[in-house]
């Protein structure tokens, strides 16, 4: 026996020994599949590390990490009648830790975990398959947190080895490398994208989004609050993270008029400012919108569970939903005080159209009443200085002035850390420490003006926002407190801490704060190039935000009217699948197969053609199968071919594995050997 007689003889051994790929169910798993879901188990798991509480989850990792490692895994046994304590212990924890079960939170965590306790006990397909389904399920999870570019691109790793892991599941470590394997994957994966697009246009949207970041659980995102205390603004305010952006229609407010108004504050316990509950809600109509000061926006929050719409000062129409496409909705309602409430809580980010006059005053629809007055027993000495001032300066317009005016001729310092103040705050910031940020002016001016017997409020919002190229970012270090005070019927903005510190609002909280923001964070965005790249980021964010998170069924519309239909129906949808369908086929899937087709060598490509008419004969070849089983199966369904098949056969396996050095040679002499036994096989076979 020749050399090459007994490497074609071992190589027909060798197939014939080959084990099926998979089709059994309950058959264990290679190393290689094993391994691979191992992977894709953890990749999965990555980007929920940013969201959920490590305490609960890195367990779990390092207890499917250990199980991924051979050497380990032998180790490591868990008998069967532990795991389901495991996993009521874990129930129990996830309880302890949020103290509920049913919420977005807890769910996500224990699908975490049930995830790591499942890869610790599979051995088998069918293990393996569920624990495919539940990766997909997680992925998911990621989009309850954020919808960012980010979380697209950090997803795409883990959807990829999910589709690996299916074909590793389906065809076994035996028939295919893992090379060849993630190249057709990858091919598979590149292929589904233009799919995946036409039907993110094409498919109707629903009205609303079902699903969202902040969904279920009620917790409260970096942010306003509805109340204010010394220290609340400051805190926020150390927060680069942003807030909202707007759109406008014409040219940008000045940085003096950037004051975005959010939670009123009328109430006060003699230490601590909250919205009044009581306020009435009056709805403001459309009409007002009138004035050539009035200046239109569009504003894109980020996700928060704040019950309250922002708006420049001062706001005269209500919110509506989308950005000018589409037919509005009301969003949201406007008490007395000009305070906007959303009309429901939105899961994720969203955006919302407004109008608002540039204007420092309004006249109330009612007057207001003694609690715009009420500053209860505290802080004496403030109410005493408040009632001299008083006697000295009966108008109401020349004593709010004084005040001002004493802020800014006293050492008062504008800081984000001020002294710790006691139950008399008032009193101690005013006469003694004198160090605060902008809710200690704002409630101290609040106070002092009620004391004197003028209603007034305070204000919570923003104040200030950075241009991007078309768009304005704000950011919760913008967070702002003013105050508001009733004067010759009129509410009127009057900002104290401006009196201290007017680069505050000229030019913002940088330049204010001084070597307070000198920190190495704070030094490092001032860079050029660390500045550049940051907004050209927030760029790219907000155009995802615009273009794919908010295409909604309004958006949606919008397109189809774009292209000539004014509301496509079902037949129309249809046709254009089928179409985009057909020009896939023609520009991806028949170039490839041509492509394909040309790069198998002679004896392959006369190889499939017989496995094609046999095919066509209800014979064809099973997957498991080797070529010298599948053969002899159709020699003994056709005997009287047994020859001529063996013929073929000897001769595939000669010109697939000839030596290099003639291979070309031997191919086209075997392939000619091929096309004459498979043209026998023609002939008897019709």
């Amino acid at each position: 026996m020749t050399t090459r007689t007994a490497g074609m003889a071992r190589k027909r051994h060798s197939e014939d020994k080959r084990i099926p790929s998979g089709k059994d169910s309950s058959a264990n798993l290679s190393q290689q599949t094993f391994s691979l879901l191992g992977i894709t188990v953890l990749v999965t798991q990555l980007p929920l590390l940013f969201h959920l509480p490590l305490l609960l989850t890195l367990p779990g990792m390092l207890l499917a990490l250990v199980t991924l490692l051979p050497q380990l895994r032998a180790k490591l046994t868990i008998l069967p009648a532990l795991m389901t304590p495991l996993v009521l212990l874990s129930a129990l924890a996830v309880i302890l830790y949020y103290g509920n079960f049913f919420s977005r939170d807890p769910c996500v965590v224990f699908l975490f975990l049930l995830i790591n306790f499942k890869f610790i006990e599979t051995k088998r397909i069918n293990d393996a398959s569920l624990i495919i389904v539940l990766c997909a399920f997680l992925l998911l999870t990621q989009f309850f947190y954020w919808q960012t570019i980010a979380a697209a691109v950090l997803a795409i790793p883990s959807m990829f080895l999910i589709g690996l892991s299916l074909f590793s599941l389906q065809r076994g470590a035996n028939s295919m490398s893992l090379r060849d394997m993630t190249n057709v994957t990858a091919r598979l994966f590149l292929q589904a994208i233009p799919i995946a697009a036409v039907l993110f246009v094409t498919v109707p949207r629903l009205p609303a989004s079902g699903y969202g970041a902040h969904g279920g659980d009620g917790s409260a995102v970096t942010g306003l609050s509805s109340s204010m205390a010394p220290g609340t603004v400051a805190s926020l305010a150390r927060s680069n993270a942003v807030a909202f952006r707007v759109d406008f229609d014409g040219q940008p407010p000045s940085a003096a008029q950037r004051y975005w108004r959010g939670p009123v504050l009328s109430g006060f316990d003699g230490y601590e400012w909250f919205i009044n509950d009581t306020v009435a809600q009056f709805e403001i109509p459309d009409t007002r919108d009138k004035t050539p000061a009035s200046i239109s926006y569009t504003v894109t929050v980020e996700p928060t569970s704040n019950p309250w719409l922002l708006a420049l000062d001062t706001p005269t129409a209500l919110p509506v939903s989308g950005s000018g496409r589409g037919r509005p909705r009301v969003v949201g309602h406007i008490n007395h005080e000009r305070q906007i409430n959303a009309t429901r809580q939105h899961a994720g980010a969203y955006r919302y159209r407004m109008t608002s006059r540039l204007t420092d005053r309004f006249k109330p629809l009612t007057v207001p009443g003694a609690e715009m007055m009420f500053t209860g027993n505290s802080n004496p000495q403030t109410r005493q200085y408040a009632a001299q001032l008083r006697e000295r300066y009966p108008d109401d317009r020349q004593l709010i002035n004084q005040v001002l005016l004493w802020f800014n001729r006293e050492p008062f310092h504008y800081t984000l850390q001020p002294q710790q103040l006691g139950v008399n705050g008032i009193d101690e910031f005013l006469f003694s420490t004198r160090r605060g940020f902008c809710e200690h002016y704002a409630g101290s001016f609040v106070f002092m003006l009620r004391a004197a017997g003028i209603p007034a409020r305070v204000v919570t919002g923003y104040q200030g926002g950075e241009m991007n190229g078309d768009y304005m970012i704000v950011r919760q270090s913008d967070a702002h407190a003013w105050a508001e005070a009733y004067v010759d019927g009129q509410w009127q903005r009057y900002d104290p801490t401006a009196s201290v510190a007017l680069e505050r609002v000229e030019t913002g909280l940088d330049a204010a704060l001084g070597d307070e923001m000198n920190g190495l964070r704070d030094q490092l965005s001032r860079l050029p190039l660390v500045r550049s790249l940051t907004l050209q980021w927030d760029a790219i964010n907000y155009k995802w935000q615009s273009w794919v998170i908010e295409f909604d069924s309004r958006r949606q519309q919008s397109l189809w009217q774009t292209l000539g239909l004014h509301k496509p129906s079902g037949w129309h949808i249809a046709i254009m699948l089928v179409l985009v369908g057909a020009l896939w086929t023609l520009i991806i899937v028949l170039p490839g197969s041509i492509i394909r087709q040309r790069n198998l060598d002679p004896c392959e490509r006369q190889w499939r053609r017989l496995l094609t008419r046999l095919a066509g004969r209800g014979m064809a070849k099973q997957h498991q199968e080797t070529p010298t089983q599948y053969i002899g199966r159709v020699s003994q369904r056709w005997p009287e071919h047994a020859n001529t098949l063996q013929l073929l056969l000897e001769a595939y396996h000669s010109g697939r594995f000839s030596s290099a050095s003639q291979k070309r040679k031997d191919q086209d002499q075997y392939a000619r050997q091929m096309h004459r036994q498979l043209a026998k096989i023609g002939r008897l076979t019709t």
